[in-house]
């Protein structure tokens, strides 16, 4: 074996864990971001109002339903 060659494989190796570790630390950092996102309060609103009520859905569906035994298309 050649020195050059062992030199490079150990280089290889560190860059790839690096990079490996910098890659997963920005995910984790992306990830934290979004959660801590979704507790904080909205704009405009205090910690004394309640935030609004969920929309409700309703009664028909925007599919329309298909009737078993009739083809679409």
């Amino acid at each position: 074996m050649n020195i050059n060659w062992i030199i490079n494989m150990v280089l290889r190796r560190l860059v790839s864990r690096a990079v490996n570790a910098g890659v997963n630390a920005g995910i984790n950092a992306v990830s934290k971001r979004s959660k801590q996102q979704d507790h904080r309060p909205a704009q405009g609103q205090g910690p004394d109002q309640a935030p609004p009520p969920p929309l409700r859905q309703t009664g028909r569906s925007r599919i329309p339903p298909v009737k078993p035994g009739h083809r679409q298309g």
